[in-house]
């Protein structure tokens, strides 16, 4: 297995494809903040060139960092099926124990290493081109990535437990679609009249990630960053990355490699 993950290691050092998806979210990040600065500087009245509103613009929408997650998924499986390599692998006497663990692994990885340098570059690009909205928002937005890690694990396990069972692309993202936000659409909607549903919504990944707003008190909610948010978040990951693993890995040693 170890020499398994050095290889795939090896592969994804040289895949342009990791290094554009870097750069390319990096440069969107950068972007975003150069628009307000360059609002500001036309409109010196204008009131959302600061680092709280660039902060709280990334931790309430941190749904799109799980699709973010799946993407990068796909870069590290880099279409095994479609160039027979995966066939290879298994020929050469690799289990797919262990591809499928090092798969996983190298995502996380590689997710990592992605979290870390365009959350780096957006956070110094707003402090450089933004009013500083004081440390207090800083601490706001790592606290809820931090807190948000969880979920963003079950994406990631489910994203390649589904790499690992379905060959065609579309078929994968079709599936991821409606396991992440179809079923806890769908559920949302039957909560408004069954209380179970509404239940079970609340328990859905990409609802738990999701900031409201308090119309009494008059300020956002970010439910996923209290004590009771963070063992809501906990006890979903455990179940939802142990069962999305399982049941792939099942699939996968099941599954026939052409």
């Amino acid at each position: 297995m170890i020499n398994y993950i050095k290889s795939e290691i090896y592969r994804n050092l040289r895949s342009k494809g990791n290094y554009i998806f870097i750069a390319s979210l990096i440069g969107i990040g950068v972007f975003l903040n150069i628009v307000l600065y360059l609002f500001s500087k036309s409109d010196p009245t204008f009131p959302f060139a600061t680092t709280k509103f660039a902060f709280s613009a990334l931790y309430t929408s941190l749904s799109l960092v799980m699709y973010l997650c799946a993407s990068a998924v796909s870069l590290t499986w880099g279409q095994e099926y479609k160039n027979n390599t995966l066939k290879n692998t298994v020929s050469f006497g690799i289990s797919k124990n262990s591809i499928y663990f090092s798969k996983l692994l190298i995502s996380i990885l590689y997710i990592l290493i992605v979290g870390i340098l365009v959350s780096g570059a957006f956070i110094i690009s707003a402090y450089i081109l933004l009013d500083n909205s004081g440390i207090e928002e800083l601490k706001l937005l790592i606290n809820s990535l931090i807190t948000a890690i969880p979920i963003f694990l079950i994406s990631i396990t489910l994203t390649n437990a589904l790499y690992s069972i379905i060959e065609k692309e579309m078929n994968v993202v079709f599936s991821w679609i409606s396991i992440i936000i179809i079923i806890p659409f769908l559920l949302n909607m039957l909560g408004k009249k069954i209380e179970l549903f509404k239940i079970l919504s609340s328990y859905m990944p990409i609802n738990i990630i999701k900031a409201t707003f308090d119309e009494r008190n008059m300020n956002l909610v970010l439910g996923w960053t209290t004590p009771e948010g963070i063992l809501k978040s906990i006890i979903v990951a455990i179940i939802g990355c142990t069962a999305c693993y399982l049941i792939g890995l099942e699939l996968f040693k099941r599954k026939e490699i052409k």
